[in-house]
């Protein structure tokens, strides 16, 4: 066209300005199209009156189908969500401008930066196709489509429908046989997703072979009805009418890796099983302006706004030396309870999912870490899956949902940590808070070790006293005469005798006595640790949580407190 302007062709002419001026109604303001980008053009003759003459009516559309108009919407209009802007390109993307024959594209030193799409899916299988370093140098020419799976094809051609030309897909996009390949992709796989153009989920998809678009599960055998697809003069589609039941689990939402990459991601379309879906800062929903059937399991899992806005975090506002106006105080206490709120959501809903390499437990949320860490900046640190600030009643976390979780074979975080273990966790709400000693292999504690006897059958605590365990002396305890109950770390813990245990008290509700089961450490245990730990004397470990509704309370909270170290 920009030939065609330059040798005085008056209509080219008039459909570039018709084209920047549709392009830059939005946030693109004096942005230029990209150079492959479509449009489509509508061009007739209209009547304004009975007796005016015919007047030229030209429409631009960017290629969008009527399911993509939320993403218009968002960029027009969602003040909470971050501007899509160009970025620096991934590594490596695969280029899609040409679907029939794609390739990959290695970024350089002069690649300018461009607007991509992300990939998020389960794998589910192997990929005999994927990139290896031998592998490289071919696809860098092209991919034959015949070594694609029909996920990765299916992602091909939304990208293209966006009008986009780039798209990131872990299995290509990273040399798969190469350690150090690996190391340098997932460091950037917070950026990758964060500043992607938008991330397409293939949530409806149990493996990558199985493809993701015209996937509609029937399930509680709906009605169907045609209906005439509004994009198109003569297609025909079919709505599914059923009750206003639950979604469906859609595979996607058991992996713990998708759900880092859900969570960094600005914008995501989600292809499920029932209907499209659009995330982003200002909600979760149809893309047809429906009623959201979305996974009652898996919530909504996202970063605060505050999180998103790059410059602000709270350490920045000063709190020694001057004054502060007690609206911005308020705002700051505000910002930091649905920081911590977020955080507990997130790893709730992140444990509830599985790896296929359980070793990558902490690894798979690091990305979401990076923002935390820097809102809390100084003030906290991250080790093990806890934060420092929110000791010693991070260390009230549980097994929830009646689950017996596992504990991996290979040493993966100390007990104390909620990675110890597999499992979904839960957290005992306590608004207190206070910083205590810890490092990667120990915390120390001071708190009451109150001695008690556990019985694994029933996950009951039977208070001890002078060597006896002794049932309830008052109406306020249990019949059955225990003092409490224990919500186990791990079913090897299970297979213990009825034994005597210690309860540290951390915390204390106006029901209960609060806190964790713990048992001396073992001179095998202790071996693994002699290298680097300077202290070897009041050595525990955590087997479980506990609440202790039914004891003394006075008595119990008049034992002398002592300091242990757990590993």
């Amino acid at each position: 066209m920009e030939d065609s302007i330059e040798h005085m062709c008056e209509w080219c002419d008039l459909l570039n300005e018709e084209i920047l001026f549709y392009y830059r109604r939005g946030k693109h303001r004096k942005a230029e199209p990209q150079p492959d980008a479509t449009f489509s053009v509508t061009v007739r003759f209209v009547n304004r009156t009975t007796t005016s003459p015919l007047e030229l009516s030209i429409s631009i559309e960017n290629s969008w189908s009527p399911s993509f108009l939320c993403i218009r919407d968002c960029e027009a209009n969602h003040t909470r969500c971050p501007p899509p802007t160009a970025a620096t390109l991934p590594i490596r993307v695969i280029d899609c401008v040409d679907v029939t024959c794609v390739r990959l594209f290695q970024r350089n030193g002069q690649t300018p930066p461009a607007q991509y799409a992300a990939l998020s899916y389960v794998w589910g299988e192997e990929q005999p196709h994927q990139t290896t370093a031998a592998r490289l140098p071919s696809y860098l020419q092209q991919i034959d489509t015949k070594y694609i799976p029909a996920t990765i094809k299916d992602a091909i051609k939304v990208t293209r429908a966006l009008g986009l030309r780039y798209l990131w897909v872990d299995a290509f996009c990273i040399v798969q046989d190469s350690k150090e390949d690996k190391a340098r992709n997932i460091a950037q796989i917070r950026n990758i997703f964060r500043h992607s153009y938008i991330t397409i989920i293939a949530a409806n998809a149990k493996k990558v072979s199985d493809g993701f678009l015209n996937r509609m599960l029937l399930y509680n055998t709906p009605s169907t009805v045609p209906f005439r697809c509004p994009d198109s003069d003569d297609a025909v589609g079919t709505m599914y009418l059923q009750k206003g039941n639950p979604a469906p689990r859609e595979p996607i939402n058991a992996r713990a890796w998708c759900l880092e990459e859900r969570v960094l991601s600005s914008r995501a379309l989600w292809y499920c099983s029932h209907t499209i879906q659009y995330e982003c800062q200002n909600g979760h929903k149809n893309v047809d302006g429906g009623g959201n059937m979305a996974d009652p399991l898996d919530g909504v899992p996202r970063l605060p706004d505050r999180l998103f806005t790059p410059g602000l975090a709270l350490n920045a506002i000063p709190t020694h030396g001057i004054s502060i106006d007690a609206d911005i105080k308020g705002v700051a206490e505000n910002e930091e309870n649905e920081v911590n709120k977020a955080w507990d959501n997130i790893l709730t809903l992140y444990t509830r999912r599985t790896l296929t390499k359980p070793r990558d437990r902490l690894i798979a949320l690091s990305g979401v870490v990076d923002y935390f860490a820097e809102f809390w900046g100084k003030r906290s640190k991250y080790i093990a899956g806890l934060w420092e600030h929110k000791l010693p009643y991070a260390l009230l976390w549980y097994i929830s949902n009646g689950a017996i979780a596992a504990r991996p074979a290979l040493y993966r975080a100390p007990s104390w940590s909620w990675a110890s273990v597999d499992g979904e966790v839960s957290y005992t709400i306590i608004p207190q808070k206070g910083a205590i000693a810890l490092n990667y292999d120990a915390v120390v504690i001071k708190c009451i070790l109150k001695r008690t006897i556990w019985d694994p059958a029933e996950e009951e605590l039977y208070e001890i006293v002078d060597g006896v365990p002794v049932g309830a002396s008052d109406e306020s305890r249990s019949e059955r005469g225990e003092v409490g109950f224990v919500s186990v770390d791990a079913k090897d813990e299970l297979l213990m005798l009825r034994r005597e245990v210690s309860a540290a008290i951390l915390a204390q509700t106006p029901n209960s006595l609060l806190g964790i089961v713990v048992v001396p450490v073992t001179s095998s245990e202790l071996n693994k640790f002699s290298e680097r730990l300077s202290i070897t004397h009041c050595m525990y470990r955590r087997i479980g949580w506990f609440t202790a509704p039914f004891c003394d309370r006075d008595n119990w909270l008049r034992t002398p407190h002592q300091t242990i170290h757990l590993i």
